[in-house]
């Protein structure tokens, strides 16, 4: 039990770091920010409407009198599709499903940064894997039910994907 507590601190550590990252770089690109995580980390802070209540993105953005969000994703590995081939990112379904209905609720973008470390290179694309990339959750990407295709048997939790090529890198 206690080596999983470990392992969500070592990871919740590793995400944190990753905002930080991304919050200096949108500071110097002259987006002003209001980051969330500087709050605590036993409750999230939420957006709420009349029906429900929305986990807020990490960090909201200003810039040129709008205003958008950026949830930060760190991750240490790129994921190949079995079908494609192509070299791909994502989240967790729920949480891009999350964000989807925020983004249409408020009227406002939410863009899925990938903080990108720790990679091997990109053989394929002659450049490196590690960085900082992002897309808009309103993009077409596309959903893994977390189901192993020959035997049906759930592996892991649904994910949403995007493929390297509608992937912007900051």
């Amino acid at each position: 039990m206690e080596q999983k507590q470990i392992n969500f601190k070592e990871a919740l550590a590793f995400g944190e770091e990753g905002e930080k990252e991304v919050a200096e770089i949108l500071i110097k690109k002259g987006i002003n920010i209001l980051p969330l995580y500087q709050f605590t980390t036993e409750q999230a802070p939420k957006i709420i409407n009349q029906n429900n209540n929305y986990i807020s993105p990490d960090l909201t953005c200003f810039f040129n009198g709008k205003c958008f969000f950026v949830e930060v994703k760190s991750k240490n590995r790129w994921t190949i599709c079995p079908k494609t081939k192509r070299t791909e990112t994502g989240c967790d379904y729920r949480r891009y499903k999350h964000y989807l209905e925020l983004s249409e609720k408020t009227g406002l973008k939410v863009l899925m940064v990938f903080n990108h470390i720790n990679n091997k290179p990109f053989e394929h694309l002659n450049e490196s894997s590690n960085g900082f990339f992002y897309v808009d959750v309103k993009e077409k990407g596309r959903y893994w039910n977390g189901h192993n295709e020959k035997t049906n048997k759930k592996i892991h939790k649904p994910i949403y994907f995007w493929n390297y090529n509608q992937l912007t890198r900051i």
